[in-house]
């Protein structure tokens, strides 16, 4: 769509839009797509894309690619103009990629012709949106985005860097966003244990460089023995360098899990991302995961990257080369991966080469999702050659998470999972209020919680499966209803009975109207 030049004029003029602050054109770098990314800390609309005209040669096409939360939302290619509107509202916490580059008529993989700015080490750009202060730092994809078969190249993740210019105009989202939060923790047909680990106070105590454990489910137990193959990258699948900045996570591929950039994997969301191991934050996360949790940082500058691929069930996960926090050279590197059958909840964890400078110790091992009891500490590698591990599964707790958030004229969407086997029904409650009730033991359900009011009990429903979506319509007035705050949470009822009562609960979900 291309905008009118003397209507985009007029707004630019009366301040309902305003250009984004980048730096200034430097070089013409020939090859891939090129861009910046960062993370909002507002609410804003981006509503036009231009590229600045220094690179474009005779015969160029203007190509735009926008990637929010690792999800492509916008690819315009082939624009005779180099000004195009767009309609994207940008939420705080959105990790924004904003690709462009000129295309020539025939088009390939090194064929993008990008407007270069100096280089910027990290946090990056300095600039603003909306008045607010942020970072902008490079990013790209390596192919030329104009290219029919653009999505045989890869992202290239956020590092230090020369970024590719491409103009972004915003105007205020003008509303309230709608929020989720996530209350207190579910519960289930638990059995005590079922974690492990080996806390290794410093990186120089680190042992198990060369080397990996291997977990296995099966016939209700993990068995956790010594030894595996580390993998190189690209043998299960396409790999995919995944979005990681410090201290953060993002969920990856289709399988449902989450990876940390401090080195671990989950099944699900929630997980803490603290740059220091701790035993108790791990016995407690509510997701399930594995870990070799170090304070690691793949944006920084000359850092490899995390990679993931998957096939069928299995997902493999490479911390290739990954740098301690404050790393600066390859001595700082990191090769850790993670091979998981999703089906099963097995795993191997392998270690190539490590680094011994990093500035916290490691945590090695396996939780299952909400509270854990201690195991206490384990030498694996003194522990597992003279005999396995044999952990008992259990059940995992009732996990609801939020699909949707809660915007006025749609619907609030959510996701019970870890659904026992033997569920005969379930109920979803809705409440104006949170009880705040962390142990419904006087019910004869110990572990449990109450987190929404019984104002609204929906159901019974009857589960085919681990999980069950259901849904709540928010009204789309009246305006007022901004800012009201509603509670959900799920129980389901099993056989044999789980406990004195027959049910267990799942977390609650607190939601925040909004009409963005």
């Amino acid at each position: 769509m291309r905008l009118s030049s003397l209507l985009f004029s007029s707004l630019l003029v009366s301040g309902a839009v305003a250009q984004v602050a980048i730096p200034p054109h430097t070089a013409v770098y020939n090859g891939f797509t090129r861009g910046y990314n960062f993370v909002s800390s507002i609410p804003f609309n981006i509503i036009a894309l231009e590229l600045p005209t220094n690179a474009q040669q005779a015969g160029d096409t203007a190509s735009f690619m926008v990637r929010v939360n690792g999800t492509e939302v916008l690819r315009n290619v082939g624009g005779s103009s180099a000004l195009i509107a767009t309609a994207l509202t940008i939420l705080p916490g959105d990790v924004v990629d904003i690709l462009g580059n000129w295309s020539p008529a025939v088009t390939g993989n090194f064929t993008a012709h990008n407007s270069y700015s100096a280089s910027f080490a990290l946090p990056g750009f300095a600039t603003t949106i909306e008045g607010v202060a942020h970072n902008l730092v490079r990013t790209g994809w390596q192919w030329d985005i104009g290219d029919a078969s653009y999505l045989s190249g890869a992202y290239l993740a956020p590092t230090g860097g020369q970024l590719g210019r491409v103009l972004m105009y915003t105007s205020s989202a003008g509303g309230t966003v709608a929020t989720n939060t996530t209350l207190g923790t579910g519960c289930g047909p638990t059995v005590a244990g079922g974690s492990f680990y080996e806390n290794f106070a410093t990186a120089a105590a680190f042992d198990l460089a060369s080397n990996a454990i291997t977990a296995t489910v099966a016939g209700g137990n993990r068995v956790v023995t010594l030894g595996g193959t580390y993998n190189a990258v690209g043998s299960l699948g396409t790999p995919t360098a995944l979005a990681l900045t410090d201290d953060s996570s993002v969920a990856a591929g289709t399988l449902g899990l989450t990876v940390g950039s401090n080195g671990w994997v989950a099944f699900g969301s929630g997980n803490s991302n603290a740059f220091t191991p701790s035993t108790v934050t791990m016995l407690a996360n509510p997701a399930a995961a594995y870990y070799s949790w170090h304070d690691l940082n793949p944006a920084a500058v000359g850092s490899g990257q995390v990679q993931y691929e998957e096939a069928g069930t299995l997902a493999q996960v490479t911390f290739d080369g990954v740098y301690d926090f404050g790393g600066t050279t390859a001595a700082n590197a990191n090769f850790i991966q993670f091979q998981i059958d999703t089906a099963t909840g097995s795993c191997v964890i392998a270690w190539g080469a490590m680094s011994t400078l990093g500035g916290t110790g490691w945590l090695v091992g396996y939780s299952p999702a909400g509270a854990s009891a201690d195991p206490g500490n384990t030498d694996l590698s003194v522990a597992l050659p003279m005999s396995p591990l044999v952990l008992p599964v259990g059940s995992a707790p009732l996990v609801l998470s939020a699909l949707t958030r809660p915007v006025l004229g749609t619907s609030w969407n959510q996701r019970v999972s870890s659904i026992p086997s033997g569920t005969v029904f379930g109920v979803n409650i809705f409440g104006v209020g949170d009880p705040g009730i962390l142990d419904l033991s006087f019910l004869g359900m110990p572990m449990c919680q109450l987190r929404a009011s019984l104002d609204v009990i929906q159901g019974p429903w009857f589960p085919g499966g681990s999980t069950y979506d259901y849904s709540f319509a928010v009204p789309a007035t009246p305006a007022s209803l901004v800012g009201f705050q509603l509670f959900t949470q799920a129980a389901t009822f099993g056989l044999p009975p789980v406990n004195a009562f027959g049910a267990i609960t799942s977390n609650g979900i607190k939601g925040t109207l909004g009409d963005l």
